[in-house]
Formats: C-alpha cells, structure tokens, sequence
C-alpha cells in the first residue's frame, strides 16, 4: 500500500519512523514530545483499566494525526503501538504549536482535522452506551458507514472491531451472524452492509 503523504503545511516538521507490527510508538508516562501522523499501517491506543483489562481509546488509520494532545502534555497518556507494520511522521509540538500560532490558514485546517476526529470518538463514546450488541453494529453502520445503503469497510480485523465497540470477539461474531441471518445485514469480504 504506498504511504499516505504527510500534509504539506507540516512536511518540513516532519521525520519518518517505520514501526514494525507490534512495537510500540511511545508509551503511556513518557515525555510527550510529538504528535504524528501515520502515513501506512494501523495504530492502536490504549491503556490499561483498573483490573488490567486493556481500554482501547483510538485505532489509527492511514492518513490520522493521533497523539494530538501532546500538543498540552508533558506526559502521554496511554501506549500507542502498531497493529500492522507502519509509517509514521513525527512532528516536534514545539513546532507544530509554533506553526498553529503562527499561519492563521493551518490553525483553521488543524482544527477541522480535530473536529472530524471529536466526531467520531462522540459517535464511539454513544456507541459505547447502547446496550444490545446488534443495535452497537447498527449505529456504527450508520455513523461511519458510507454511501447511498451504509457499508462499513473493516480496515483490520474482527477482532480489533470487537474491541473498539467494547464487546468480545465472540459476541460480536453472534450478532453478525444472527444480522446476516435475519436480513438486517449483508457481508462480502471487508465490507458489512446495513440493508435495513
């Protein structure tokens, strides 16, 4: 897959990194000192609960900036680490709070690139309080599905679906296949379908 290139408004701040799948980027308590941007592969976010239960907080695609908030942190705030071998540009927050500051233009486009992500994680965090697992699949089809019938690609694996809409991988299997059964959904390959 060719990488995806970093924005021109921060190219010069950037410095490439490619991560091998499973290695971590930064970890939760260490010096935060970047915001990246993951050109290729996939970046998983996540900290650890109360009783050692790992809390995913964001799974990064291609073409997303993650680690936006050390941009005001001394400290990360959970574990970034790749779930696929990846490509990522880290850019200083120094300099890229100093861009913001300092090009009215790229503080707007950062902003609408912070927007869309808010959308999302609030899209996630209401997913997250529906009850029945079926009625989670629906709303994350019609939240992040596309086009004219919602279709959701997969762009990893089931059972990191699972995790991000706070279910087990079994669980989630039951309901696809109970969907599936029943008419509400169809699938082919990646992609699931809401077709009522």
């Amino acid at each position: 897959m060719t990488p995806v290139p970093v924005p021109a408004t921060v190219r010069d701040l950037a410095s490439h990194r490619s991560i091998p799948k499973g290695e971590s980027i930064f970890r939760v308590g260490a010096h935060a000192g970047h915001v990246f941007f993951l050109q290729r592969g996939r970046v998983v976010l996540h900290r650890f609960g109360p009783a050692g239960e790992e809390v995913v907080i964001h799974i990064a695609d291609a073409g997303e900036f993650f680690a936006e908030a050390s941009l005001h942190a001394d400290r990360y705030h959970c574990t970034a680490v790749a779930l696929r071998d990846s490509e990522v540009a880290a850019i200083s927050s120094i300099d890229l709070g100093a861009r913001i500051q300092s090009d009215p233009r790229f503080a707007m486009q950062w902003l609408e690139s912070l927007s869309a992500q808010l959308r999302k994680v609030r899209a996630r965090v209401e997913r997250l309080s529906i009850r029945g697992t079926a009625e989670r699949v629906r709303h994350l089809l019609l939240t992040e599905g596309s086009g004219k019938v919602p279709t959701y690609t997969l762009q990893g694996t089931a059972r990191e679906l699972a995790g991000q809409l706070g279910l087990t991988h079994e669980a989630l299997y039951r309901a696809l296949a109970a969907m599936q059964k029943d008419g509400t959904i169809g699938r082919t390959g990646k992609e699931i379908v809401l077709l009522r």
